[in-house]
Formats: C-alpha cells, sequence, structure tokens
C-alpha cells in the first residue's frame, strides 16, 4: 500500500495495483521520435498492468499501525506481514498468461532488492534496496527461477538485448507512477524530480536523463518528453483517509480504511 501524508493530517492510500495501473498508463503511450515504442508491445504492457499484483494478498489483510492510527505504507511495513510467496504466485500468474510479461515481472520482483540491478533511478526516494549484489543483465537473468529461465531459453540474442531494454522501460514507468502518487510530493506540492539511465530506443546504446519540473500543483514538465501524446494526464483512484486519534484496536483502523471516500487525482505531464 502507498501512503501520501497530506498538510491537514489526512492520507491518502493507494493501492498497488492502482499505482500499476498508473505505471500502464505510461508504458500505453510511451514511444515518439525520439523513445521506441515499447515491442512486443501488448506484453510490455500486459506486464506493467500486474507487476505489483503479488501486494493483494498483503493489502488484502489491510495492515495496521493501531499507535498511529492508520494503515502501514510499502515503506515502513513490517517484515512479518509481507508476503514474498505472494509475489512469487504473481508473476507465475503473469508468466501464466504471457511468458514474456513474466519475465519482465520476475525481473522487476528481484530487482527492487539490488537497486533496479543498477539500471534507472530517481532524484530523492526509491522503494528499491542495494544488497551488494552484481547488477547488469546477466545478474538479473541469472536470478529469474528455474520456470522463467525455461521461457528465456527460448529467445536469442537479440531478444535477450530487447527484454533487458524492456525491463529498463518498465523501471522508468514505476518510478514515474511513484513520482505522481507519491515521491514526488513535499509539503502539499509537486517537487522537482530526475530520472537517470532512462533509455532511448532499441537500436540506440545511449540513455538520457529525465527531468521533471513541476509547473503547478498537479502538474508538470518531462524533459525530453517520451509520451506519443501532449500533454499526457494519468489518473490514479485513492482513499482520503483520517487517521483514527487514539485507535484501540485494528477493527477502529480497519473500519476507517473501509468507509474513507474515493478520490480520483490526476498529473498532467507536458512536453
Amino acid at each position: 500500500m502507498i501512503r501520501r501524508e497530506l498538510t491537514d493530517g489526512t492520507i491518502l492510500m493507494i493501492p498497488q495495483e492502482h499505482h500499476a495501473d498508473v505505471s500502464a498508463q505510461f508504458a500505453a503511450h510511451w514511444g515518439n521520435d525520439r523513445f521506441s515504442k515499447p515491442e512486443p508491445y501488448q506484453s510490455v504492457v500486459f506486464g506493467t498492468t500486474y507487476h505489483d499484483s503479488g501486494h493483494r494478498e498483503v493489502e488484502a489483510a489491510v495492515a495496521v499501525d493501531v499507535e498511529m492510527g492508520r494503515l502501514y505504507g510499502m515503506r515502513d511495513m513490517p517484515a512479518a506481514y509481507k508476503r514474498e510467496d505472494a509475489n512469487l504466485a504473481n508473476v507465475q500468474w503473469v508468466a501464466d498468461h504471457d511468458p514474456y510479461a513474466g519475465l519482465l515481472a520476475g525481473m522487476h520482483r528481484t530487482g527492487l532488492r539490488k537497486k533496479r540491478y543498477g539500471t534507472v533511478s530517481a532524484s530523492g526516494r526509491d522503494y528499491a534496496t542495494a544488497d551488494g549484489d552484481p547488477t547488469g543483465m546477466d545478474a538479473a537473468f541469472a536470478d529469474l527461477d528455474a520456470t522463467l529461465r525455461t521461457h528465456l531459453g527460448s529467445l536469442d540474442e537479440q531478444q535477450r538485448q530487447q527484454l533487458w531494454f524492456n525491463y529498463r522501460l518498465l523501471q522508468v514507468y514505476d518510478l514515474l507512477s511513484l513520482y505522481v502518487c507519491c515521491d514526488g510530493y513535499e509539503d502539499g506540492a509537486l517537487r522537482p524530480s530526475t530520472l537517470t539511465g532512462v533509455p532511448l530506443g532499441y537500436d540506440q546504446a545511449g540513455e538520457t536523463e529525465m527531468q521533471i519540473p513541476p509547473t503547478g500543483a498537479t502538474s508538470a514538465r518531462i524533459d525530453p518528453f517520451p509520451f506519443d501524446v501532449a500533454p499526457l494526464t494519468v489518473s490514479v483512484l485513492a482513499r482520503h483517509m483520517t487517521p483514527v486519534a487514539a485507535a484501540t484496536s485494528e477493527a477502529d483502523v480497519r473500519q476507517a480504511y473501509y468507509r474513507a471516500p474515493r478520490e480520483l487525482f490526476s498529473c498532467e505531464l507536458s512536453a
């Protein structure tokens, strides 16, 4: 669960699948005369849409911080609540529907523990952690489980390079979504951010640095602009929750979460 704290003391709770849907909105519109459109398009968009669906199991349990009167967020949730088995099962579910998308989801799952294998990064906060393990394409492929390695074995070298490019694209979509959902906000307003290591095209070895300066309370500019429509407006559904003061039980907090009004928030991104 993503938790964004607002200046009035209330919070926005955004399920991981809603965050992933924002990522998929970016994937669906990615590509222009400077940036390659993702290929295979269907597989990349499908994998992006469901890359975080394993968190559904944790969020269904509604993990509660009774002392604070609110739900745990992804950055402060105790390890006991996490469900790696659910994340693994989700990767398998994605692979059962689309093996190529499963490879992307699988690398994303393992890459978050390895600073996205040393690829794309954002200024400020990132959910990814570093543990000193090897980075790069070979490390990412080595971390795949046996079933996914079977799918990988059906790809030739050119297709593997394309897969690695698409993995890096997924990291861009993920970080842009985190910017829109939570990390782009400071003291109630959007703040500047920078993405580094953004890949340009399948036939190009180069990468670029992407600047994100705010232009309003819910709008920002992206330079260079990577989408096929300008401006691009993306939206996310959140629950607007007031923390429960002096909560005495998890049930008190869960009730407030269930009753919280749903609000659709949008962000406009321009060239």
